[in-house]
């Protein structure tokens, strides 16, 4: 981590289609997608909800994280993201712009939104738990070992 960088957590929806790229001479794979966060507030005056204010970024992802967002994300899925905030500066039509982005290294469904599934690669020697609630270090004897746990608990 560098002095002065700006990291931040940020919820909303994915506001267009994840889109995979290779970059670079060894082909990195990076997915960009666009994320909004809108704010919601109380009308007291109203008695009701409503929308505020409204943060729209570029939400850039790499390597391992991008293939899994690619595969795992569509326009309109509720997410949270957690990265390093900049901004990309350029000129147009002779008008200096900025785009706020995100360089994210944590992205996930907002559960409090959706629901999700997982689908978990077992690995010798770490714990991990069945669908059946279950544990097991995974590799050869894991079938055993949920088989004899099985057949105790009936």
């Amino acid at each position: 981590m560098a002095v002065g960088e700006t990291w931040v957590t940020v919820t909303g929806y994915v506001t267009s289609e994840p889109d995979l790229r290779k970059v670079g001479e060894n082909g990195h794979d990076v997915v960009s997608f666009w994320l909004r966060s809108t704010e919601r507030r109380y009308d007291k005056e109203k008695g009701e909800w409503g929308d505020g204010r409204r943060f729209s970024v570029r939400v850039t992802c790499w390597r391992k994280l991008a293939r899994s967002v690619h595969q795992c994300l569509a326009k309109g899925d509720p997410v949270v993201v957690r990265g390093r905030l900049y901004s990309s500066e350029f000129e147009l039509d002779g008008v200096p712009r900025a785009v706020p982005e995100l360089e994210a290294f944590v992205v996930g469904p907002n559960l409090a939104r959706c629901t999700a599934s997982l689908d978990r690669a077992p690995r010798e020697g770490v714990a991990v738990r069945d669908p059946r609630g279950l544990w097991s270090t995974g590799g050869e004897e894991a079938n055993t070992l949920f088989d004899a746990a099985e057949k105790a608990s009936a």
